[in-house]
């Protein structure tokens, strides 16, 4: 019998679920000026985004490092001491990070010794780690290897995001916001609607004029999409705006209690530091149409 690991990456937000899921995940480094910080380890959420908050110019906002190749063997090399038939990599979207990329050149390499599997969940954040984490709930119940990605496969086809960024300038510098070249002097005095495409990439959905009336769309759109669904997973998250973000999670708890669970979420700092503070954000997977 397979003996799996569900493994992800710090992007995922797995540090900030409240309980230890009990999945390994490989951690990038912020880099603030000559200062470096691993993610989880040597800064966490709250102190990330005072510091974050302290930022007055583009030139100071920070970068990330990807996980080494170095410890991605050394996670690999731990689970095959462990006994481990199989490991399932939940990466973030591939068009943000190459940490996927790395991890699935190590098959392989280790081809002979354990069986790796990357999913591309073409998502970051919690919306991520929901993937893993019910990955890790087949295992303990049980279930194959194809059965488990199979239903990734299908989570990650249901699944849509959107959310509304104070300041465009951290995802225009680290280069994480796709086809902005032709418009981008008119985009940074706007509060467009941004989403998480099925690529993975992070569009211009919408340009809207004001931040409250991005908020408005996003949910809008949401509900749109949902609404023929019979069980709905909804995901509210942000950056220093936990008001906020409460207040949307009240409006789908008692919306749409019948058919939906719902679940306030902070952006975990290495996503964090591409998208900046006082995001709102709201995604959702479709378990029942």
């Amino acid at each position: 019998m397979a003996k799996i690991a569900i493994v992800s990456d710090v992007n995922a937000g797995l540090d900030y679920l409240g309980y230890d899921p009990q999945i390994p995940v490989l951690r990038s480094v912020i880099n603030f000026g000559e200062e470096h910080f691993v993610d989880g380890v040597d800064i966490k959420a709250d102190e990330f985004y005072e510091k974050l908050s302290k930022i007055t110019s583009s030139i100071d906002i920070p970068s990330t490092s990807a996980p080494t190749v170095g410890e991605t063997m050394e996670l690999i090399e731990d689970l095959i001491s462990k006994g481990y038939s199989d490991i399932i990599m939940y990466a973030i979207s591939y068009e943000l990070s190459s940490i996927g990329s790395t991890f699935e050149s190590m098959k392989q390499e280790y081809e002979e010794k354990i069986n790796i599997h990357v999913v591309n969940t073409k998502l970051a954040t919690y919306l991520q780690g929901y993937l893993a984490i019910e990955a890790k709930r087949m295992v303990e119940e049980e279930k194959t290897v194809e059965e488990i990605l199979a239903y990734s496969d299908y989570l990650i086809k249901n699944c849509h995001a959107y959310f509304v960024v104070d300041d465009l300038s951290y995802l225009v510098k680290n280069g994480r916001l796709s086809g902005v070249s032709g418009f981008l002097g008119g985009l940074l005095k706007i509060k467009p609607v941004l989403e998480i495409t099925e690529e993975g990439k992070i569009v211009s959905k919408e340009k809207v004029k004001t931040h409250r009336k991005a908020v408005e769309r996003v949910i809008s759109i949401v509900e749109e999409e949902i609404k023929d669904s019979k069980k709905v997973k909804i995901f509210v998250f942000h950056t220093l705006r936990e008001e906020d973000a409460k207040q949307i999670l009240d409006y789908f708890q008692l919306k749409y209690k019948d058919v939906a669970e719902c679940e306030l979420h902070m952006v975990t700092p290495a996503v964090g530091a591409h998208i900046g503070t006082k995001i709102l954000g709201v995604g959702y997977f479709i378990l029942d149409n």
